[in-house]
């Protein structure tokens, strides 16, 4: 907590005390936030700059101008002149957004977000989802039929792997109404999108229509979604572990190779699990269950040679040996 805050800011601070010792952030790491202007991320900000000096380590700022909203340059110089008052670095990212991506204007601008981040040269990225996010994050997933990984929604660290910065959601176990008394007690501002009240999004939707039509049945909805999250991604990662332990079972000569024979010797969740699991080992996102099991049952049968594309990569075959090979776009 900082020398300056009131009582009333312990929450935050201690939430975001907490998730960087639980990430293990100190001296000399380099730690970037992902300011919006948007009061989740705002407050974030705020109280990384106030730890910095507590835990050491060296902190930035980056803002996505994604151009859809006629506020955006707006937004931009907000950010800029809160990291100036904060005497923080920001980088700021223009991207192009596909409007007419088969998967809808708020996935494209997510997907062109998500990348622009990823390029940001730091050891851990911030991120201010809160437990409001992780809820409707959950609903909508299990809504689209999510499995347990799906479920799992978002963890609050995710250390980096491969030259991947590492990932912090520092107020993850905090709600809406606790992020908006801290700003009001810090006397923070921030911006608001309008766009965030449109119900033609999806996730618009959940939050403003769905969520609080449970909400007046289950009051505590969205922290027992949360609690959900946990679970599953406790159960997420007992499946990681028999992954794992199959990965040595089916081992073929080459690294990331298995035996055909050893893979079909398990039953078959144990198999699209290990793929699953390979899938995610690689960065990639895993393939629909269907689609995953039309490969299994093309694996299964092969006679020669196989190659059939899951998206980023291709389930291979050849000569008894199964291997993950990435496709050319």
């Amino acid at each position: 907590m900082s020398a300056g805050a009131k009582p009333s800011d312990a929450a935050v601070f201690d939430a975001v005390a907490a998730v960087l010792m639980a990430a293990g952030v100190g001296d000399g790491q380099r730690l970037c936030c992902a300011l919006s202007g948007g009061v989740d991320s705002v407050v974030l900000l705020d109280a990384l700059a106030a730890l910095r000096e507590r835990f050491g380590f060296d902190l930035s700022a980056a803002h996505v101008h994604h151009g859809l909203n006629p506020a955006a340059d707006e937004w931009r110089a907000f950010c800029a002149d809160f990291c100036r008052r904060l005497d923080l670095p920001l980088h700021v990212f223009h991207v192009e957004v596909a409007r007419d991506d088969p998967h809808g204007l708020e996935a494209a601008a997510r997907a062109a977000r998500h990348a622009a981040l990823a390029s940001v040269d730091c050891d851990w990225l911030a991120l201010g989802h809160q437990r409001d996010d992780q809820a409707e994050t959950v609903l909508f997933r299990l809504l689209r039929g999510a499995g347990v990984r799906g479920a799992a929604a978002m963890a609050a660290v995710e250390p980096g792997d491969g030259g991947r910065a590492g990932r912090l959601r520092p107020l993850l176990e905090l709600g809406r109404e606790e992020i908006v008394a801290h700003a009001h007690a810090r006397a923070l501002q921030w911006v608001e999108d309008a766009s965030n009240a449109s119900l033609e999004f999806a996730r618009n939707d959940l939050r403003h229509r769905i969520l609080p039509a449970i909400e007046a049945r289950f009051p505590a909805a969205r922290v027992t979604l949360a609690r959900a999250a946990r679970h599953f991604r406790d159960a997420s990662g007992l499946l990681d572990e028999l992954a794992a332990l199959d990965a040595v079972s089916c081992a073929g000569a080459n690294a990331g190779e298995f035996r055909r024979d050893a893979l079909f010797g398990l039953n078959p969740a144990r198999q699209a699990n290990l793929l699953r699991w390979e899938f995610s080992r690689r960065g990639a996102f895993a393939p629909s269950q269907a689609r995953l099991n039309e490969a299994l049952r093309q694996l299964r049968d092969a006679a020669r040679p196989l190659r059939f594309p899951l998206g980023d990569y291709a389930l291979c075959y050849r000569r008894g040996r199964v291997w993950l090979e990435k496709t050319i776009p």
